[in-house]
């Protein structure tokens, strides 16, 4: 985690900050398993630290992923009207002044977390793997429907990361199991990254603007995102339908 924060610190690069934030993930979900056993009042710091830093970092990967796409898809006038580069330079430059700041907060909560983790009984992870596939297979055997997706993904991550918390000669077979979870949740990604991007244009409320390439720009971005979108709900759709065959 701390090498990543450093390497995007040197770089303010795309792929330093995403492997940072997925650490990120992985310690929010040990703190989310241990509120499951321990009062949550005795994490209320360590979760608002370590969500300040998510956050932040969170706001520059979805900025990130918007000029990206906007990029690849060659509109130009949407983006250096409405979302320019020098937003996202300001937004890293803020990181990079707070980032001592989050690497002592970033400490910080391992050490607090430490303590509960060595006087947690070991099977107690593997209680709560069970727990979360019990969950993950209620929401797949209802009628799912878009609204459910993302936190489906999140309940599946949980299950992903809590299966690496136990020792490999305690672990049931679950490989094939492991990569249909896996798929489904970064094709839910992908399709929430879709999500985002166009919530996020929608705000700007784009279309009131009375320049012509402007509104070329929205009606092309709309139609790529709706097309898109619709693409990655059917495949999402087979995907848990071949996901329940399996089970």
């Amino acid at each position: 985690m701390f090498n990543y924060l450093h390497d995007f610190e040197l770089t303010g690069a795309e792929t330093p900050l995403h492997d940072f934030r997925v650490e990120l993930k992985k310690l929010k979900s040990i703190i989310k398993f241990l509120k499951t056993i321990y009062s949550k009042d005795k994490f209320k710091k360590t979760s608002f630290l370590l969500n300040t830093v998510f956050l932040q970092a969170g706001e520059i990967r979805e900025y990130q992923l918007l000029l990206q796409w906007l990029n690849g898809h060659q509109l130009t006038q949407l983006a250096q009207t409405y979302f320019p580069e020098e937003k996202m330079k300001r937004m890293i430059d803020r990181f990079h002044q707070q980032a001592s700041s989050y690497e002592s907060d970033l400490k910080e909560v391992i050490e607090r977390c430490s303590k509960f983790i060595h006087t947690t009984n070991k099977i107690l992870p593997e209680q709560y793997i069970i727990e979360l596939n019990a969950k993950i297979e209620k929401r797949l055997h209802k009628r799912s429907i878009s609204d459910d997706w993302h936190e489906l993904r999140k309940i599946i991550k949980q299950w992903i990361y809590a299966t690496n918390w136990i020792a490999e000669e305690e672990e049931t077979n679950r490989g094939s199991q492991f990569s249909l979870y896996n798929k489904l949740q970064e094709s839910i990604g992908h399709w929430h990254d879709l999500q985002v991007i166009k919530e996020t244009i929608a705000q700007k409320q784009i279309h009131l603007s009375a320049e012509i390439d402007i509104q070329k720009d929205l009606s092309k971005a709309m139609d790529k995102l709706n097309h898109a979108i619709r693409y990655r709900e059917n495949h999402i759709t087979e995907m848990i339908a071949k996901t329940l065959a399996v089970a």
